[in-house]
């Protein structure tokens, strides 16, 4: 018996010592309110804490319990993680360029996306025309980033600058996506799909992976994405789940 029980038992025994109800309440009556009382309190702890999520053995709720609490990391701690899985590099360095499809730097921008954030210019681009990330088009100035080295070099903290961005720019669309179809981000979070719990964090690595609108058509259509590795849309919304997100 724990010492919780222990003092239960201890305190009832007293009452009834001291009270009228020896007389009419039996020696089992005083048992069965001692087990009673001891598995009311167990089962409002277990219900009350982070113990009710993982009792109930689903990556799901456990998910969702460190989503609340964040357990799971800080905004910069999410973006360390997704760097590192970006560049496969424990310790992910800004002038990361090893990327055979030409992506470059922490988070592995390509060409598309700082198109799209106003940092660079090109008529012809990966996604475009091209094969791959060949960086032949022009540099806009934009937080001062005249050229690639300035990029990779991290000038002005422009990497970190340019990911913040991005998050919020795949964000918008991402709800753009949705509205279009009639549904809105806010339907989805807080469930699941697959037995993955669906978190603010693990949409917007999804985005990163594959853009908003496969990130969308994952949560309208249950339809997986992948990279050019073959890393599918659905891990990254699971390792990513749970994060705080500013």
């Amino acid at each position: 018996m724990s010492i919780k029980s222990d003092l239960q038992q201890s305190f009832m025994t007293q009452l009834l010592k001291k009270t009228s109800l020896t007389r009419t309440i039996s020696k089992f009556s005083a048992i069965g309110l001692v087990v009673c009382s001891s598995l009311s309190v167990t089962f409002l702890s277990l219900k009350s804490s982070y113990a009710y999520s993982a009792f109930k053995n689903n990556d799901y709720y456990v998910a969702q319990s460190k989503q609340k609490s964040g357990e799971r990391g800080n905004f910069s701690q999410f973006k360390y993680k997704l760097a590192q899985r970006e560049t496969g590099e424990q310790n992910p360095s800004y002038d990361n360029t090893k990327n055979q499809w030409g992506f470059i730097g922490k988070y592995q921008f390509g060409e598309a996306l700082l198109i799209d954030l106003g940092y660079y210019q090109a008529d012809v681009y990966y996604g475009n025309g091209a094969d791959r990330n060949y960086w032949r088009g022009r540099w806009t100035g934009k937080d001062d980033i005249r050229n690639k080295e300035d990029f990779l070099n991290n000038k002005n903290n422009v990497q970190e600058k340019a990911i913040n961005q991005a998050f919020a720019l795949q964000w918008s669309r991402l709800k753009a996506e949705l509205q279009q179809n009639g549904r809105s981000v806010e339907q989805y979070l807080g469930k699941s799909t697959r037995g993955i719990a669906i978190t603010t964090s693990g949409l917007i690595a999804a985005s990163h992976l594959r853009g908003p609108r496969a990130t969308a058509e994952m949560l309208l259509f249950d339809k997986d994405n992948r990279d050019e590795r073959g890393t599918s849309i659905f891990e990254y919304l699971n390792e990513f789940a749970g994060y705080q997100i500013k």
